[in-house]
């Protein structure tokens, strides 16, 4: 540790002198750290140009990763020995969810508890096993592997599905019956292929096993690609709520009813935590009022 902070602090203020200085040693302590990294990493990090100290281009590139690191930590321990009343709840979710539902809503829950901050992290669907218990709260459509230990688990969201896309898109003039989608553009998202065969069969539409259309890794970059009209893409009806309601999106046969996995909500069995208690309890009013304005 002694010897990346020398090296950041070196190569940040590009002189062996200022970083001693600012590290409170002497200029030969700094020297001897960077010459430790050096040994460690197998290749020199700085070049000397006359009296001045440049980065060759590879260390250049490890600073920013390192002053990161050593920057996280920093205000990680500040946190620790922080004797405020201000409590942090990390939730993790998927970043369409988090964009389409959740963020919407987190500024009502900040006026209500100005002292408790929540600090999103998005994983991709498709890695459900980087989330770790790290996280205090856990959004996600259910899937067996969503289990962990220590964590209550309880259904938050219905999720139907809804075919979608831009409110001003050419093809609506052309849409009259489910059969029309055929020959529009589809856009599909591929933690989910068979989606839009489901949802054809649901309408009553026979198709064969593939389908036209675009795929996206992603399913954020699917939805932001349907609100940019480059097709019509199915999405979970909360996470698309408010770009229908403003008028971005356009619902395109809502009479066909396709109901996938319920999102659900997995939070740190911790009784005494009451910041923690007070956001579930938002968090489930939230979902309950959001399924009441659907009904409606």
């Amino acid at each position: 540790m002694n010897a990346l902070r020398s090296f950041e602090a070196a190569g940040r203020l590009n002189s062996l002198t200022l970083a001693a200085k600012e590290l409170n040693v002497t200029q030969s302590a700094i020297a001897q750290q960077i010459r430790v990294l050096e040994s460690f990493l197998g290749q020199k990090l700085f070049e000397r140009d006359g009296r001045s100290l440049r980065l060759t281009l590879r260390a250049r590139h490890y600073l920013v990763d390192v002053a990161s690191c050593i920057g996280r930590l920093s205000d990680a321990t500040e946190q620790m020995f922080d004797a405020s009343d201000r409590h942090r709840i990390r939730v993790n979710t998927s970043s369409s969810f988090a964009h389409g539902w959740l963020l919407p809503q987190l500024g009502r829950f900040h006026v209500q508890h100005p002292s408790i901050e929540v600090e999103l992290v998005s994983t991709p669907d498709m890695e459900l096993e980087r989330i770790d218990e790290s996280s205090d709260v856990i959004i996600r459509r259910y899937t067996p592997e969503l289990r962990r230990k220590g964590f209550a688990s309880r259904p938050l969201l219905t999720n139907a599905a809804a075919a979608v896309c831009a409110s001003g898109h050419p093809v609506l003039e052309t849409l009259r019956t489910p059969s029309d989608l055929l020959r529009a553009p589809l856009l599909h998202y591929a933690g989910l292929p068979q989606v839009w065969q489901y949802w054809f069969h649901q309408a009553g539409v026979p198709v064969g096993e593939t389908l036209r259309g675009f795929f996206y890794d992603e399913f954020a970059l699917m939805l932001k690609a349907a609100t940019s009209g480059l097709g019509i893409c199915l999405a979970p009806r909360p996470v698309v709520r408010d770009e229908v309601a403003n008028g971005h999106l356009t619902v395109l046969f809502p009479e066909v009813k396709l109901e996938g996995p319920p999102f659900y909500c997995l939070y740190r069995e911790a009784p005494d935590d009451r910041p923690l208690a007070a956001f579930i309890a938002w968090l489930f009013d939230c979902a309950a009022a959001g399924h009441d304005r659907s009904a409606g």
